[in-house]
């Protein structure tokens, strides 16, 4: 089928031809891209199109590459209860309340809650919710709620004694349990020990995972997403990546699947790393539209959770975060996968976690120089100037997530002080110091929308709450810039640049259509923008509704 998008106000993000007004697409691959006389001459040579869509003058990009996120626990919370916005603990009591009368008495699942942030308590004590919390809800039905950072959890009594946690066996996890004044679990679990229960409870079948996946790329083709990058092995059953792949896999032969997912592996020890290479996995199996790109690892926890490793004390807190590994185990995870030419991603939001993983990346680069897989830093908030220049030096790429300033720009100074705060969410500098810079939006984590982000990138100002305020605006970037972190720096992440992220002759035809210009508009109105077409492979598989 050739198809015809002629009238297009055509933005490619490709260097050698930045602009365009008419494209051709034939076996879902750009084949013309240029003016529409010259597709005229196209069109004289190969014989008519089979179809012709005049674009209106509209703004078409390259479909956005999110470059992290958990798109199987997006999926999945679209059954929890959703905690986003409460204002009190007694406001998450009776949520999980009125979620416990609708329940069948006889469900054995687990019932979850997320999306709380004590910082926005407007009643009572800003404080994290506790095992008597829930209690106080039902201290029979086992019930678990994650705060919006994902990195810290509360467990309420049947929950704890469904996993075995109790006084016993609590200080073998260390600081990853919280316990009361006389050794009991208070109910607070953090980073590993959530995410090595989140595992365990999952209730997912290969059945219920593809139709929470079928639902849920519908809501990323309306924001414009065509490719995502994606954290999801922790959110299946006892993190059975095998039956994770297979979910997609069945997806896609169904016809079923319209996105591309690079799945961003979760594997925190070593022997596991090794299980899923002896099991046939590496960056080069799968296909054009689900593939396991990297391994992910996680090294620290959250800024707003003061779990994010710190080389000095929080400004506000007596702590210096949580560490997931000393260097020595960071050092050989990361050559482990280096060794297969496999790149992993860390997760790292303080400055001595982004320390510790720049150091386990060079220390791989020097004790295997044969191989150069693409190593990465996921989130990258807390930095000073030298910790950048390693970026750059090491050739370690950056996913970051600019909607994250919408929240941290009201807490950061209060946690690590103004001198660290003025280098810290320095995307701008890495991005013209030449490190490849990707966005994503780290949903659920932050919500699926693809505007804000770009809103945050090139306004630093804040989305949400009272007031527009700006933060750290000399990292603000161009749109240009900001579209090119969401385009071709996400498809260069997963390493298929070659393939798609550009709107050029050859490549992929996954690309969008908006509702406005974003060159020409006030920064305001980003916000307000819509996406009307999403192209994948070319055809049409979301369209806003007349």
């Amino acid at each position: 089928m050739l198809l015809f998008i002629r009238n297009a106000n055509i933005h490619t993000m490709d260097d050698h031809r930045p602009l365009a007004s008419a494209a051709l697409v034939e076996d879902g691959r750009f084949i013309f891209v240029g003016s529409e006389r010259g597709a005229q001459v196209e069109l004289a040579r190969r014989g008519p199109a089979d179809e012709t869509v005049d674009m209106e003058g509209r703004l078409v990009l390259p479909g956005f590459n999110d470059s992290h996120m958990h798109f199987i626990h997006f999926a999945k919370s679209l059954r929890s209860v959703s905690l986003t916005g409460v204002c009190s603990i007694q406001e998450i009591q009776q949520r999980m309340a009125q979620a416990v009368a609708a329940r069948d008495p006889q469900d054995p699942t687990w019932l979850e809650g997320e999306g709380w942030n004590q910082d926005y308590f407007t009643e009572g004590e800003k404080r994290f919710p506790t095992r008597a919390d829930l209690d106080a809800v039902s201290p029979d039905v086992p019930m678990m709620i994650m705060r919006a950072c994902f990195h810290i959890g509360v467990l309420n009594s049947a929950a704890l004694r469904a996993i075995g946690l109790n006084r016993e066996t609590a200080p073998q996890y260390g600081d990853l349990v919280g316990v009361d004044a006389n050794g009991e679990p208070d109910g607070i679990i953090k980073e590993s020990f959530l995410d090595d229960t989140k595992a365990v409870i999952s209730s997912l079948t290969l059945d219920s995972m593809k139709q929470i996946i079928v639902a849920a790329q519908q809501k990323a083709l309306a924001q414009g997403i065509t490719s995502l990058q994606s954290d999801d092995v922790g959110y299946t059953p006892k993190a059975d990546y095998h039956l994770l792949f297979q979910a997609f896999g069945e997806l896609e032969r169904e016809g079923k699947l319209h996105i591309r997912v690079a799945e961003q592996c979760l594997l925190q020890k070593t022997h596991l790393i090794q299980q899923f290479f002896a099991d046939g996995y590496d960056d080069q199996w799968g296909t054009a539209f689900f593939r396991p790109s990297c391994i992910k690892l996680l090294s620290d926890g959250s800024l707003g959770a003061r779990t994010a490793a710190m080389r000095q004390p929080y400004a506000d807190g007596d702590t210096q975060g949580l560490t997931m590994f000393t260097q020595p185990e960071l050092n050989e995870l990361v050559l482990t996968a280096h060794r297969h030419n496999m790149p992993v991603a860390i997760h790292a939001i303080g400055d001595k976690a982004i320390e510790m993983s720049l150091d386990a990346i060079e220390n791989a680069q020097l004790q295997c120089p044969a191989n150069s897989p693409r190593h990465g830093i996921v989130h990258c908030q807390i930095t000073d100037p030298a910790l950048l220049e390693r970026f750059r030096k090491l050739d370690v790429l950056a996913f970051v997530q600019p909607i994250f300033i919408d929240y941290d720009m009201h807490i950061c100074e209060d946690r690590i002080g103004p001198a660290l705060t003025s280098t810290s969410y320095a995307w701008r500098t890495l991005y013209e110091s030449g490190v490849h810079t990707s966005f994503g939006t780290d949903c659920p984590v932050e919500t699926f929308d693809t505007m804000p982000n770009l809103y945050t990138a090139v306004t630093r100002q804040n989305v949400t709450g009272q007031g527009k305020q700006r933060f750290l605006p000399g990292q603000a970037m161009t749109m240009e810039q900001a579209l090119k972190c969401y385009t071709i720096e996400g498809a260069y992440a997963s390493g298929e640049e070659g393939q798609k992220g550009t709107i050029t002759p050859g490549k992929l035809a996954d690309f969008i259509v908006l509702d406005r210009d974003l060159f020409q508009i006030d920064p305001e109105e980003i916000l307000q923008t819509k996406v009307l077409q999403t192209w994948v492979q070319g055809q049409l598989c979301y369209t806003v509704a007349p």
